[in-house]
């Protein structure tokens, strides 16, 4: 967990700096000196990032008891710790790729083949793990790792090549406006470094509980980013460009508009995603876990369950929170970004200090939640002053709809809970009950949503149907 961790924390950073910089960054550029000059701009971008990455993964491989001194691991547990960070590095590089080539297909409005980047990564890890485990044992998971991470540049590189043949790009190291972006990209590296900072000191807190803890929290965290995957990606993904290009058009009122539109949408996914996930965190965790050893030892799924269900709750605000990241990035707010990031992790580090003694992983999880609702009401708060159109007191009523809506949710699954209880059931005999209530909870959900929320739920059907045509959504003015 901890050499994965560190694979992890430089792809989520170059990821989310690309994704956050090049976009705005080429929409205005594109916008003041043309298509032609913007994309040698990215290109520039791309191959400083694209010589970075080939140093720092051969300074990983050659060195890696530097990175994995960070876990101050001793014994057989530092050396394996240093094995796998050494096997992990080529994955540093194709990692970095892959989030390159999301950030120049995002450009061009290909969104599909980026959004499936994940499903190839873990495909790569259940291909390594399930061909070498015999021979290799964990070792089989770290070259699954380097496996996943090939599998997201190939899946993206046939449609990379058709997009740079159309522009006729040409690789360039050079761009009048490349220092500028270049000192635009620190406050949004350090925002995301900050983050990643949160997560080592979460899984630091966990080891000094007792043994499997920190594989316990790392579970609960999986399980609970789990729905901003398969949700919030596939929604934020086309819209986050088409705010940037508002902005870089001077369309400020419009922008306004769409980011109240885009809240409503993420509102009305996000709010049952997260009372579902930590209504049945222990159905879940036992679905998932409560096999091989953890079914001999009932620790492994409550000790999962218990602080998924704070991560689960955190699903609502992380669903907003991180789209207003990007809305500030548009608008060119780097800063801001990096002073409500920082208040929020110092918040959620000082509650984990404070919480980890009496709760344990609940602690460390319930700081999260805290510090990623203080996170989406300073953003908000920042939103609120760049926008002049934009009105909390709207985004709150919207909100406010979209929560009463859960309210019958609540009431049908726990009735349903009464009729048919699955929190002790196992394997198959768990998944089709389990399926049933989710399904009702949704349906009821739906069926208040008609009544309280009937302009998000149709804004969400226009998404879903944009995204089925692969079309972008209509601009929101």
């Amino acid at each position: 967990m901890n050499a994965l961790l560190l694979v992890n924390v430089v792809g989520a950073v170059l990821l989310y700096a690309l994704v956050t910089v090049v976009i705005p960054v080429f929409s205005q550029e594109r916008e003041t000196a043309g298509n032609a000059s913007a994309w040698r701009l990215v290109w520039a971008i791309a191959g400083w990032v694209g010589m970075g990455l080939i140093l720092l993964a051969a300074l990983v491989a050659v060195f890696p008891e530097v990175p994995s001194a960070l876990f101050d691991a001793e014994g057989r547990t530092g050396v394996l710790t240093q094995e796998l960070v050494r096997i992990m590095a080529p994955g540093l590089l194709l990692q970095g790729i892959s989030a390159l080539f999301t950030a120049l297909l995002q450009l061009h409005d290909r969104f599909g083949v980026p959004a499936a980047v994940g499903v190839a990564f873990n495909l790569g890890i259940m291909a390594g793990v399930i061909a070498g485990q015999g021979s290799l044992g964990i070792e089989a998971a770290a070259w699954g790792l380097v496996i996943g991470a090939l599998f997201q540049v190939l899946l993206q590189l046939p449609q990379f090549v058709r997009v740079a043949r159309k522009e006729r790009v040409r690789p360039a190291f050079r761009h009048p406006r490349l220092g500028a972006v270049a000192l635009a990209a620190v406050p949004v590296m350090g925002a995301s470094l900050i983050q990643q900072v949160n997560s080592f000191f979460d899984r630091f807190l966990a080891n000094t509980l007792d043994e499997g803890k920190v594989t316990q929290l790392a579970y609960a965290n999986s399980l609970g980013s789990a729905p901003r995957a398969a949700l919030l990606v596939p929604f934020l993904t086309p819209l986050f460009p088409l705010v940037a290009r508002m902005v870089a058009q001077g369309r400020d009122d419009a922008a306004a508009k769409g980011i109240h539109r885009i809240c409503g949408i993420l509102g009305l996914v996000g709010v049952p995603a997260a009372l579902l996930l930590a209504v049945y965190s222990r159905e879940t965790a036992q679905l998932l876990l409560g096999h091989g050893k953890c079914d001999t030892n009932p620790e492994c799924v409550s000790g999962t369950s218990e602080p998924l269900v704070f991560y689960s709750l955190a699903i609502y605000a992380n669903f907003l929170s991180i789209f207003l990241n990007r809305a500030l990035a548009a608008a060119n707010l780097q800063r801001a970004v990096f002073v409500a990031t920082t208040v929020s992790v110092v918040v959620t580090c000082a509650l984990d200090v404070v919480l980890v003694g009496p709760f344990g992983l609940r602690g460390i999880a319930a700081a999260t939640l805290i510090g990623v609702t203080v996170n989406l009401l300073h953003y908000g708060w920042y939103v609120d002053r760049r926008f002049g159109a934009f009105s909390p007191v709207r985004l709150a009523r919207q909100q406010a709809r979209l929560l009463a809506c859960a309210v019958p949710l609540l009431v049908v699954v726990l009735a349903a809970d009464e009729v048919l209880p699955t929190d002790h059931r196992k394997g198959l005999a768990l998944v089709w009950p389990l399926a049933a209530k989710v399904a009702l909870g949704v349906l009821t959900y739906l069926a208040a949503a008609r009544i309280l929320a009937r302009p998000e739920l149709r804004e969400a059907g226009g998404a879903v149907t944009a995204l089925v045509r692969r079309r972008r959504p209509a601009p929101a003015g």
